[in-house]
């Protein structure tokens, strides 16, 4: 009994290692698809800056590379196919960036 306890044991440690394991594993791949992920929008974002408003664009782009949300970058890059001026990307950035006031 106390062998088969032992034995038990052992092997729930093992299996208890495993599952960490490839808990961790996991959510590696997944950090590293959401900054994949980023790291792509934010270069579509400096090319399109670049061909559609030049040097002003690029300016632009210094201040959007910071931004780690992902659905902000997309709705950037979004709005850049159709923006003609910066004035709307230049306005979603300061929104942003701008952390919500609670009233009261």
């Amino acid at each position: 009994m106390e062998k088969g306890l032992q034995q038990g044991i052992e092997i729930g440690r093992q299996e208890g290692e495993r599952d960490g394991l490839l808990k961790g594993i996991e959510k590696g791949i997944a950090i590293g698809r959401q900054e994949g992920e980023r790291d792509g929008l934010l270069k579509a974002l400096e090319l399109g800056l670049m061909l559609k408003f030049g040097d002003n664009g690029l300016l632009l782009y210094q201040q959007l590379s910071g931004i780690q949300d992902i659905e902000v970058l997309r709705e950037m890059v979004e709005r850049l196919k159709t923006a003609n001026s910066l004035d709307g990307l230049a306005a979603l950035y300061r929104a942003e960036a701008t952390p919500a006031r609670s009233a009261g």
